[in-house]
């Protein structure tokens, strides 16, 4: 869940002593059901061995795929450009009390390095031509009197082209990224105990601070959270992209409907709706009133908005709406290109909808995955 910058600038973190030339760009918190004060350990684990797992969803792997061949193409990313070389390190603005070893260890599966940890803190740095960015990972008592996890990106654009490419990126980080990102860090949590029991299993350990964990393949989850849903309904910012694209179908029947019955002045017909006198006409040799009638009433656009709010009303309560639903709509958009010619406003609300859909229901939630009651064991 996004937050306001306040819910990481009034915390006493270390960072603000060691990083006040960093702005603050984004604060999410994520849900950890049942997590007390000692358990921020457990869950840079439990992050860590996702890592290692590799699940992001296949909208997040492309626009990554697509940024680090803009990078390699502008050089953004060639080692000059990075920690040590164009920026200094943060670890050497360290106080004592947080120099630790080892120093500059990875964090898998990201360009992120280790700056420091404590019992309720974590620091990850890294940099390219564009930014110098921190990742500020917090331990915090939530409402509910659980502790949460909280992330705040901390960065330092570089220049007109940092600043151009923070601003570029911004869509992307609340549409696609974070939604992603929330998805596994909280599944991270839930999952804990499973690949804790499975690594042990295969005498394999674990170091937080070296970055280095071990992967197990994980099938469909068994564990006790993974059979009820925790705290009652699913975060509702795990299916944000379903909400955007069930927004842009409402969006887009309500568009085509009204701009019908006004911009192409179908209302004008109405008495002529009403008088009875469409009743025997032939569909093959429209009337003008008729072919009124079917451009805006009878079109698809009340559908649409109907379509649109079903997938809201799923969404609102933590159902992922069926996949052939976007599958269907894209596919019809394509369809009616290839007939009728390209629509270039309509054409892409559909299929930017659809995207989203398929995208956001791709991997559904751990928490709502399995249905409860005595025959949850069996799938």
């Amino acid at each position: 869940m996004k937050l306001s910058k306040s819910g990481h600038s009034v915390r006493p973190w270390r960072i603000h002593e060691i990083a006040p030339d960093f702005r603050v760009e984004d604060v999410w918190s994520y849900r950890t059901p049942g997590a007390g004060p000692d358990d921020f350990p457990a869950m840079l684990e439990a992050l860590q061995n996702e890592s290692d797992r590799n699940v992001d969803p296949r909208v997040v792997r492309l626009l990554f795929a697509v940024r680090w061949k803009l990078g390699g193409l502008f050089g953004w990313d060639n080692p000059e450009q990075g920690v040590g070389r164009r920026v200094d390190s943060l670890r050497d603005r360290l106080p004592p009390d947080l120099r630790q070893d080892p120093i500059d260890s990875p964090w898998p599966d990201t360009p992120f390095t280790m700056v420091y940890e404590t019992s309720n803190e974590c620091v990850l740095e890294m940099a390219n031509r564009t930014v110098h960015h921190l990742c500020h990972l917090g331990w915090v008592q939530a409402g509910s009197g659980d502790y949460e996890l909280r992330m705040a990106a901390l960065v330092k654009p570089h220049g007109l082209l940092g600043r151009v490419y923070m601003a570029a990126i911004k869509p992307f980080r609340y549409a696609v990224i974070y939604p992603a990102l929330t998805r596994k860090w909280e599944r991270a949590w839930l999952l804990r105990d499973q690949h804790t029991s499975s690594t042990k299993s295969s005498s394999v350990g674990h170091q937080i601070r070296g970055g280095i964990t071990a992967s197990s393949v994980l099938t469909r989850p068994t564990s006790r959270a993974d059979k009820k849903r925790p705290m009652g309904a699913p975060h509702t910012s795990r299916n944000r992209l379903v909400t955007w694209g069930g927004r842009l179908i409402v969006l887009y029947g309500t568009a085509h409907t009204v701009g019908a019955l006004t911009a192409e002045g179908a209302a004008r017909h109405a008495g002529t709706w009403f008088s009875g006198q469409l009743w025997n006409e032939e569909l093959a040799s429209m009337s003008p009133a008729m072919s009124a009638y079917w451009l805006s009433i009878n079109s698809f656009g009340p559908p649409m908005v109907l379509l649109g709010l079903t997938v809201l009303w799923l969404n609102r309560r933590g159902i992922p709406p069926p996949r052939f639903i976007p599958w269907a709509l894209g596919a019809w958009v394509v369809v009616g290109t290839v007939v009728a010619g390209p629509g270039v406003g309509q054409d892409l609300l559909l299929l930017a909808g659809s995207g989203l859909i398929l995208a956001g229901t791709r991997r559904a939630p751990a928490s709502v995955e399995l249905p409860e009651g005595p025959h949850a064991s069996r799938t």
